[in-house]
């Protein structure tokens, strides 16, 4: 069973999301103990730490407007999207997602390799008299 996936965002959702904020992905020391110590997660690979990014995204599907919140994991040894501020304007690159197995069906994650603003320029609509 392929696990994950990259999606192409801009042709995905059509346009930029909305940075909503960042903070240290969490978890257990210890998985199997409900009650220990959380602490930020670590890549088993070595790339640093585990971070969650929330982008709020609008797009179309079957012809009607649709809305969705991500949660995307990024990895980084220091806090990533510093230079964002919420509510601004993103696109993400190097969008994967993911599927786990559950007792139950299937769980879906995010990942990425970055998050960038983006500037999204205004219609322009008729002149407004003076």
């Amino acid at each position: 069973m392929i696990d994950r996936v990259v999606v192409d965002f801009v042709k995905t959702f059509g346009r930029p999301g909305i940075f909503m904020g960042v903070e240290p992905k969490m978890e257990r020391l210890d998985r199997n103990d409900p009650n220990s110590e959380q602490v930020q997660s670590r890549d088993k690979n070595g790339g640093g730490l585990k971070w969650t990014a929330t982008v709020a995204l609008k797009y179309q599907a079957n012809g009607r407007e649709k809305k969705e919140i991500l949660s995307i994991t990024l990895l980084s040894p220091s806090a990533p999207c510093t230079n964002i501020h919420e509510g601004q304007t993103v696109m993400v690159e190097g969008l994967e997602m993911g599927v786990m197995p559950q007792e139950k069906g299937f769980s879906q994650f995010w990942s990425a390799a970055a998050i960038r603003p983006v500037q999204v320029n205004a219609p322009q609509g008729p002149p407004v008299p003076a």
